[in-house]
């Protein structure tokens, strides 16, 4: 029953990527001169219409758009992998784990500048049944000591209490996200060492190699460039997981600027990839190298986890690029300043 329900996860990621965007639809969206008229082509042209059909378009607000939309990601996940959720599969929990993930900083943020009190309208109540956080709970709190309480006894709680706030009330949101990322991805890549099939351990792992490669190349170009940071600092702020050895890490990391790490990543193995793609600004890197990997992989690849994995990555690709037209027009960029920030290719 487990593999006959495994495989057809296959079938399934491959027949809802076939819903995506069509790059008709981005050029029809780019056309659109404001946020209802993005919202009601969604609603008349895509897959995202039943989500958005109740919402009246001559009251359409961003934040509410924005979570309907990521409420129609998360029930294609639901969808594509009810049974291997019931069933604990490691790469299910690892999608749940990103969403509370991002649920925990998103209150953190809100809590940095008191205004906590506003998570409890962007509370994605359909995802509470998934998580064994509270989130209602977590709406409840007015401080660090109270969010640490309602996380109650485990890794999350362990992880976090380590950022209370400083003397001055700072709370190091980056540093929290950074820690509870390596959280998530040490427990992945445990469940893949833990496969039997040699194959599908390796596919795994390169998979996973390959997305952390590119975070940290991007990490290093963006925190170098916009923040001047030195070698320690940005060493501090990267996933340690990865196929680039330490030795080539140190190197960018002691880059004079970002130049030098691109010369640099170009003597490595995936230094090649990054000269196939057009890069419009540094912190695309991560996530376009990230698409155009995890497109291949649900074409090509025969592993259940390989495709849920990357039709995980592909679908918020989507989101942020849905996302991203919104913000675009809502703050009257042109189509042109739009398009150059949306990653799909056709």
């Amino acid at each position: 029953m487990l593999i006959d329900s495994s495989a057809a996860v296959i079938t399934k990621a491959r027949a809802k990527y076939g819903k995506r965007l069509t790059e008709k639809d981005y050029k029809a969206l780019l056309k659109c001169n404001n946020v209802a008229s993005v919202v009601s082509y969604l609603k008349a042209h895509t897959k995202y219409a039943d989500v958005l059909s109740k919402l009246n378009e001559n009251e359409v607000h961003r934040g509410r758009v924005e979570s309907l939309l990521k409420q129609k990601v998360f029930y294609d996940f639901d969808s594509l992998c009810r049974y291997e959720m019931s069933q604990g599969s490691p790469f299910s929990e690892f999608i749940i784990r990103r969403y509370e993930i991002e649920q925990l900083i998103h209150f953190l943020l809100l809590l940095s500048c008191n205004k906590q009190e506003q998570y409890i309208f962007a509370l994605p109540s359909y995802f509470n049944k998934h998580t064994d956080i509270d989130l209602y709970k977590l709406s409840a709190c007015k401080d660090f000591e109270s969010f640490i309480n309602a996380l109650g006894k485990g890794e999350y709680c362990d992880i976090l209490k380590e950022f209370a706030p400083d003397k001055d009330g700072i709370i190091d949101i980056a540093g929290a996200e950074d820690a509870l990322n390596v959280y998530s991805y040490k427990k992945l890549y445990i469940a893949i060492s833990k496969r039997k099939s040699k194959k599908q351990k390796e596919n795994l792992k390169s998979l996973c190699d390959y997305i952390n490669d590119f975070c940290n190349i991007s990490r290093i170009l963006r925190l170098k460039k916009y923040y001047n940071m030195d070698e320690s600092a940005i060493r501090s702020h990267l996933m340690p997981f990865g196929s680039i050895n330490k030795k080539t890490i140190d190197s960018m990391c002691e880059a004079k600027d970002v130049d030098e790490v691109f010369d640099i990543v170009a003597t490595t193995r995936i230094g090649k990839r990054i000269k196939q793609m057009s890069i419009e600004k540094e912190e695309q890197l991560s996530i376009k190298s990230r698409y155009n990997m995890c497109k291949r992989m649900l074409y090509y690849s025969n592993d259940p986890a390989v495709v849920l994995l990357s039709y995980m990555y592909v679908s918020e690709a989507e989101l942020k690029n849905i996302i991203t037209i919104v913000e675009g027009v809502r703050y009257n960029c042109s189509a042109q300043q739009i398009e150059s920030m949306l990653i799909y290719e056709y």
